[in-house]
């Protein structure tokens, strides 16, 4: 079940430009697994998801690199620092839920940007966009992507492929950076028993990446699988919160 369960949640993600991590994430705690081991699982798969996507984001030239320089210069050390930092189990649920929750409300309210009122924002505020959800990507396992999107679209800026195109890369480049710094803490034999044990649901996610992306290139509703992914978030946010008063 959870293999099926990590297959259609790639599907989903991917069609919309994300990884899946967030709710890769939520399965696994379910499943009975670590807060300390989690990420080490739901990192690999996202990373394998948004290859994907970034590959396909580049062959249709949808990526803009200046803009997208400055989220990257600071979300990627921010995001390994996130990934050292120790937290307990408590605190980790909660964070992860309390930002699942916001994330999923903003993708089910957003609206695609009018390409007539884009315009260029200061490299300041990206930094600091960047900075900050790379920091709290990095502490939870995910790459940031469900965070970053919603918020590039109330803020107008730029077309609604554009920023798909972004959170693909910033997903990538966030779990890369979040994992090492997840590796660095953890010992090696933790890390290599959960990688070996966590093969088949990478291989899961791999093909649900590549028929989410066959979506996004056939034309799916951006819009509309972008709403049932936030009611899904929603939803795995709300499950998280309810499960973490467990560990109070």
């Amino acid at each position: 079940m959870l293999l099926v369960a990590f297959f259609f949640v790639a599907v989903i993600y991917s069609a919309v430009g994300f990884g899946g991590g967030s709710t890769y994430i939520a399965l696994l705690a379910l499943s009975g697994q670590s807060a300390e081991l989690i990420p080490l699982v739901a990192l690999p798969c996202n990373i394998f998801v948004v290859t994907l996507g970034s590959y396909f984001a580049i062959r249709r030239r949808d990526f803009d690199w200046r803009m997208a320089m400055p989220f990257f210069l600071s979300s990627v050390p921010m995001a390994f620092v996130g990934g050292i930092v120790p937290i307990g189990a408590s605190f980790y649920f909660l964070l992860l839920g309390l930002s699942l929750v916001l994330a999923g409300a903003s993708l089910c309210v957003r609206q695609a940007p009018d390409d007539a009122l884009i315009a260029a924002k200061p490299w300041t505020l990206a930094t600091l966009i960047g900075g900050g959800l790379g920091l709290l990507s990095g502490m939870v396992g995910i790459g940031g992507g469900i965070f970053l999107a919603p918020i590039l679209h109330h803020l107008r800026w730029a077309s609604s492929k554009t920023i798909a195109a972004l959170c693909s890369f910033f997903i990538l480049i966030n779990s890369i950076s979040g994992l090492a710094g997840q590796l660095f803490k953890t010992s090696t034999d933790q890390a290599i028993m959960q990688l070996i044990q966590g093969w088949p649901l990478l291989l899961a996610v791999v093909l649900g990446g590549v028929i989410g992306a066959r979506f996004v290139i056939e034309g799916v509703t951006h819009q509309r699988v972008a709403q049932l992914t936030g009611v899904l978030v929603l939803v795995v946010g709300l499950r998280i919160l309810w499960a973490w008063t467990s560990y109070v």
